[in-house]
């Protein structure tokens, strides 16, 4: 069972490290606690249950688009993961009507916003294989192909190799802490 430290017992923690650290954490804790938290939790020291207030405000304020929601929606069924090109392909072969409601979908940078911002929101998984970014429907599957194209082992990823992910994929830490989640089950 684990126990709340005193006051006492953080002081003399806090008194064993250096001086750059102990400035680096007393700066970082409060300039922004959520990322102290986030950083815990991502390291494995918080459970990911124990997610704060704010984290989960933040990670809620991203809403999408009607146009964003129905390209999601058209997305599920994609099937292996495919590049910006190969969803304007995909979408003009399967489902044309999108086209005809959103004509700026033809667009590579207009699909590659939408698909982007669909990242951001959590709804929309991707990873890059050398320069060319693919998205895939699954978050689960992005950090499959990620950990596939690193040398890792999907088993051996832990909670600590969230901010790594998080970083080469550009995908939001919460969405990729609950892929990672999704694996271990």
């Amino acid at each position: 069972m684990v126990r709340d430290a005193t006051d006492g017992e953080l002081q003399a923690v806090f008194e064993t490290l250096d001086s750059e650290t102990k400035t680096a954490l007393r700066r970082l804790a409060e300039n922004d606690p959520a990322l102290l938290r986030e950083t815990l939790s991502d390291l494995g020291y918080l459970g990911a249950d124990s997610e704060s207030v704010e984290t989960a405000e933040n990670r809620e304020a991203i809403e999408v688009t009607p146009a964003q929601e129905r390209l999601g929606e058209l997305l599920t069924s994609m099937g292996s993961p495919r590049s910006t090109t190969q969803i304007i392909d995909l979408i003009g072969e399967q489902h044309p009507s999108f086209f005809e409601e959103y004509q700026s979908a033809k667009h590579r940078p207009w699909m590659s916003n939408q698909l982007n911002a669909l990242v951001d929101a959590g709804e929309l998984g991707r990873y890059r294989d050398g320069r060319t970014v693919l998205y895939t429907p699954s978050i689960a599957d992005a950090i499959r192909n990620w950990a596939l194209k690193n040398d890792f082992f999907v088993e051996d990823l832990t909670a600590r190799h969230v901010g790594r992910i998080a970083s080469d994929t550009e995908m939001p830490r919460s969405a990729v802490r609950e892929g990672l989640q999704e694996l271990q089950e």
